[in-house]
């Protein structure tokens, strides 16, 4: 701390000190010159309440005035006693006052040289002249500037008491660190606490030496050793058309340890409405990190607002009059650590669906979107042993009120392992059936809902006799309905390898067979009720559900190269990579397996009976239809190899990418009654210029259509004319980034000291790089989506574009904007300047247009200590506030 300083030269203990120096023997005469060029020290023993040896020295004498008890140290004059050190020009220790003077001399151009330097450990200041008195511990210091944390004080004359404490006269304090500072407080007292405070009497805000009427009767800086101290929240102040004028993000932040950092705050609204929030920030070094974050609030819609927002189709219109709601959010994350189990959180859940409307605390996409999810899980895989397992708790909330819950989801593995080396506990010899493995999965679920789904949506759109047709809600305090209405499920997977092969040297052979098996708690049993038109079900406690599936793959690579030798390209590779697949699976639509019941439903138009295959399994009934299928793929890659810039050896190469991947995918299935060729999927990425990222796709129906728009069974191959397929849909993807250097990460050390929440403000940036002087981000977008029938063609073409420019080292403009290329119009933008004040910070964000349209005007100081002392100007086309 700053006046540490002066310090402990109370080690030259009063007259012991004295007594001892005195007895000293002298290096140099009383009458030596002031003016000799040597070096000369003397060395003190612990005596008395010395605890180490003091060390002082002087480059040009050191004069001893035994009589009057006074030592005279002359240029560059050094004290070292343990940690502290005092240089100076002039020291001079007075055993009979008590006291020690430090100053610095005028050098022969009437310059001053040789300031005084205190330093203790990693604390050090300078100052004008220093006077101390070791026996008091009191001292006094003219002209000095001393840091207390981020703050620093200027003060014409400051005092020192035996606590350290400092008591200034003249004072400015700011967080500028120039010597003429562009801002202070200007006080005419204050009293500064090491590693504690500073506060101070009246005081005024001074702006580039211009004194401005802002200030107060009194001053609180907290300055505490680990830069996180308990605090007042200054809340921002605003104005809104839907609210009223309104005071934002007011509240206190309670730092409890170096652990946890608890933040109370709210708004209020003058035309009624508020918000009350609490957010715990918690972190343990080499452990875990997380919030738990709680919102209480109550929304007024003013009246004529909402007709005003039901004219104009606005989202407020979607919201009550009044509204009491609340919101529970917490996030927690652990450090991996190997062999040890994983709890990881991320629960949003809210009292009312549209909560994250109104909420202060939550983000743009949080009020957009229609549903939020939460989950609580527990992850561990077993040393030394190929099994894992995961307990997980979930729940979902959609906005019409329906809530999902899986209490809980448990699930099991064990990855794939040689059935030969767990059977024999043998070594491999490489025999071929010593490459079959096996895996397995256990997923087990009990899943319940406040919605008790309508039979119609169930069984084919046909009534259950005593059923309720349509969905029903179920009270969340009715525990015995939600257990009823829950679903418990298990499923099986088996993943069973069977090695792969090498066919003919050049092909890479692959077959696999694999089973699941689900258990389910219900199986319905049917029969038609011809006079009611409905169903009879009988529901049984357990059901059984399996499928099974084989196949094979085979696949190869083919290397084409063309030798160029031109002057730059020496030759291009063209990578080819076939593959095909056979796949085989039974119809569970079959009798055989009894999944599936067909019931007579009576009669159509001409008499004939009408047969419907109804599932026996609420869900997990496999899909009906025998398939034995040939799938294919076909993937590209082809690339040049160039000279390397610079290289007159003409030995250098490098690898030139042309088309990273073209890929061409189908499949057809031999069971199929009509429709065998699958549809042709297309796709291409590549990177052009190192700088324009490229991704392509396209799907193709190789049939012809009648004149109603609707597919038949006749390719299109077969005439008239050569058309191969017809383009269902298409996208184009087109991406650039055009900066002169990767942008730097700010890395810190990790500390356990839980940082506050960020500001997600759509106006406000969080970090501005001044040293990229200029980025640009470039994208086009195509979708193109054939209609069918009466539909027509849709297609979404839309250009974005993003980036920054730094007009100068101080000053930042960055933009961004969304352009509908088929609407020919802006569908959004923004526009950021920001000025580097030195030791403030102005940023003016603008969006023109839009839902979140408005405007951001802030000029605050740079310091976190005086975060709160800002100037802010927003307007918001809603009134609601956008965190």
């Amino acid at each position: 701390m700053i006046f540490l300083l002066l310090v402990q030269l109370a080690v030259l203990s009063p007259l012991k000190a004295a007594a001892q120096l005195t007895r000293a023997p002298q290096s140099r005469a009383a009458a030596t010159p002031q003016d000799t060029v040597t070096t000369d020290s003397l060395r003190l023993t612990p005596q008395g309440d010395i605890e180490t040896t003091i060390k002082y020295s002087a480059r040009d004498s050191i004069q001893l005035e035994a009589d009057s008890k006074v030592v005279h140290l002359y240029g560059d004059a050094k004290i070292n006693y343990g940690t502290m050190k005092l240089d100076a020009a002039y020291i001079r220790i007075d055993y009979e006052t008590n006291t020690l003077t430090a100053t610095s001399l005028p050098d022969s151009s009437g310059k001053d040289i040789g300031v005084p330097l205190f330093a203790d450990g990693a604390e050090s200041y300078s100052a004008k002249r220093i006077v101390y008195n070791f026996k008091t511990k009191r001292g006094r210091i003219a002209e000095v500037v001393t840091q207390q944390g981020e703050g620093f004080i200027h003060s014409e004359i400051v005092k020192k008491n035996e606590h350290n404490e400092i008591f200034g006269f003249h004072n400015k304090y700011t967080t500028c660190n120039l010597a003429h500072p562009h801002f202070y407080i200007s006080a005419g007292k204050i009293k500064a606490i090491p590693k504690d405070k500073v506060m101070s009497g009246p005081f005024n805000l001074v702006i580039g030496d211009i004194p401005t009427p802002l200030g107060f009767l009194f001053g609180l800086f907290p300055t505490p050793k680990n830069n996180r101290s308990s605090g007042v929240i200054v809340p921002s102040f605003g104005e809104s058309s839907a609210r009223g004028f309104y005071l934002m993000n007011g509240g206190y932040y309670l730092a409890l340890n170096d652990y946890i950092g608890t933040t109370l705050t709210g708004d209020i609204y003058s035309l009624g409405g508020y918000n009350l929030r609490m957010s715990n920030d918690y972190r343990k070094r080499y452990s875990y990190q997380g919030n738990l974050s709680v919102d209480y609030t109550y929304f007024k819609n003013d009246e004529a607002d909402v007709e005003q927002s039901r004219a104009t189709n606005d989202l407020r219109a979607q919201l009550p009059p009044t509204m009491r709601s609340w919101g529970v959010r917490w996030n927690h994350n652990p450090v991996q650590k190997p062999g040890k189990g994983r709890f990881t959180a991320n629960v949003n859940i809210q009292s009312d669906p549209l909560h994250n409307r109104i909420s202060g605390n939550s983000t743009v996409s949080d009020r957009l979107a229609a549903s939020f999810n939460s989950s609580i899980t527990y992850q561990k895989n077993i040393q030394n042993s190929p099994f894992n397992y995961t307990v997980k708790l979930r729940q979902s909330q959609q906005a019409n009120g329906t809530m999902n819950f899986v209490l809980p989801d448990i699930s099991f593995g064990m990855t794939q392992v040689s059935l030969y080396e767990m059977l024999t506990n043998n070594v491999p010899t490489g025999n071929w059936y010593e490459n079959f493995t096996l895996g397995y999965s256990l997923t087990a679920a009990n899943e319940m809902s406040n919605i008790i789904p309508g039979s119609r949506s169930l069984f084919n759109g046909l009534p259950v006799v005593g059923a309720n047709t349509e969905n029903d809600t179920i009270s969340f305090g009715d525990v015995r309905r939600l257990w009823e209405n829950g679903r418990r499920s298990a499923t099986h997977n088996f993943q069973i390898g069977l090695g792969n092969y090498k066919v003919l040297k050049f092909f890479n052979l692959s077959p696999s067979v694999s089973y699941s098996e689900r258990w389910l708690d219900r199986k319905f049993s049917f029969a038609y009720n011809p006079d009611l038109n409905a169903l009879e079900v009988d529901t049984a406690k357990f059901g059984r559900v399996y499928e099974y599936s084989a196949g094979a793959s085979l696949s190869t690579t083919i290397y084409g190269t063309v030798q160029v030798r031109g002057k730059r390209v020496e030759a291009i590779r063209h990578l080819i990579r076939p593959s095909i697949s056979y796949s085989y699976r039974p119809d569970f639509g079959d009798p055989f397996y009894g999944f599936y019941q067909t019931l007579y439903v009576g009669d159509d138009v001409n008499g004939r009976p009408i047969y419907r295959p109804f599932s026996r399994f609420e869900s997990g009934a496999p899909g009906t239809g025998l398939t034995s299928a040939l799938s294919f793929g076909l993937s590209n890659n082809l690339e040049m190899k160039v000279k390397a810039k610079g290289d007159t050896t003409g030995k250098q190469f490098e690898k030139v990418s042309l088309i990273d991947n073209f890929s061409i995918n189908g499949s057809y299935n031999f069971a199929a009654e009509a429709f065998k060729l699958s549809n042709i999927s297309m796709s291409l990425n590549t990177r052009i210029l190192k700088v324009i990222n490229l991704n392509a796709n396209a799907l193709f129906n190789p049939y012809q259509t009648d004149s109603a728009g609707a597919f038949v069974d006749r390719y299109l191959l077969s005439g008239p004319g050569f058309k191969p397929a017809r383009l269902i849909n298409a996208g184009l993807n087109l991406t650039a980034s055009l900066n002169p250097q990767s942008r730097q990460n700010n890395t810190t050390s990790q500390s356990t000291v839980p940082e506050l929440g960020q500001n997600p403000n759509v106006f406000e940036p969080d970090y501005i790089d001044f040293k990229i002087p200029w980025s640009l981000n470039i994208g086009y977008t195509l979708n193109f989506n054939r209609g069918t029938g009466a539909q027509p063609n849709s297609i979404n073409n839309k250009a974005d574009l993003n980036g920054d420019v730094s007009i100068t080292d101080k000053w930042k403009i960055g933009y961004s904007a969304y352009y509908d290329l088929v609407a020919q119009q802006i569908s959004s933008a923004q526009l950021n300047i920001h000025r580097d004040l030195h030791c403030w910070d102005m940023s003016i964000s603008w969006i023109p247009f839009g839902y979140s349209r408005g405007y951001n005007i802030t000029i605050n100081a740079r310091s976190a200590l005086l975060r709160d002392l800002r100037l802010t100007k927003r307007s918001s086309a809603t009134g609601i506030n956008y965190r």
